[in-house]
């Protein structure tokens, strides 16, 4: 294994650009992020997003069921010139604690390869054609689970009368195993 630096010298003396942006804006865990005002209207506007999309509805956890963890996973949006935009708080389920058979069947969702996607560039440049690029806001968020699946309500929202309960997906979440699937079966609708 080759390394950048041979000593620690080496690593003090290095000079860093101004585009250099750490992550350091970003709290560590749920518990930083509530203490932060700007933090704490990301994720309500998360879980305004996902509620408004009745995406889930609280439930008992039926018996031989397991409810999947949440998390949040906060990342802070720049401009250009490195200042900041947008305060953006993901919430996402633990899809790696699901269980093919379970708590998913297929997770299959096609994906363009990138010698494909360079290739249409260059036939739209060729071709003087336009080009447009389209996000679609919570994407995972819109389409209808095949699937019987049950989360624990989020972390740091968790009201005292609701404790015991959980949420049932009605629609995929960022995380599942099926997520990626789910919003493929959608576009192709």
């Amino acid at each position: 294994m080759s390394y950048l630096f041979d000593t620690i010298e080496e690593v003090l003396n290095y000079e860093c650009s101004g585009l250099c942006l750490l992550a350091a804006d970003e709290p560590a865990n749920v518990d930083e992020a509530l203490g932060d005002e700007r933090w704490n209207k990301a994720m309500e506007a998360e879980l305004e997003a996902i509620e408004e999309n009745n995406t889930w509805m609280l439930s008992e956890l039926p018996k031989n069921h397991k409810a999947i963890r949440l998390k949040w996973v906060f990342k802070v949006k720049r401009d250009p010139d490195g200042s900041i935009v947008k305060y953006k708080a993901r919430l996402v389920a633990k899809g790696y604690a699901q269980l093919q058979g379970v708590d998913y069947e297929e997770v299959f969702a096609p994906v363009a390869r990138m010698e494909t996607v360079k290739m249409l560039l260059a036939l739209a440049a060729y071709a003087n054609w336009q080009i447009h690029h389209m996000d679609v806001k919570s994407a995972f968020l819109n389409e209808v689970l095949l699937e019987e699946v049950y989360v624990k309500q989020p972390p740091g929202f968790v009201k005292k009368e609701n404790a015991g309960k959980v949420l049932k997906l009605n629609k995929a979440l960022y995380g599942l195993k099926q997520a990626p699937r789910a919003w493929n079966a959608k576009l192709n609708h």
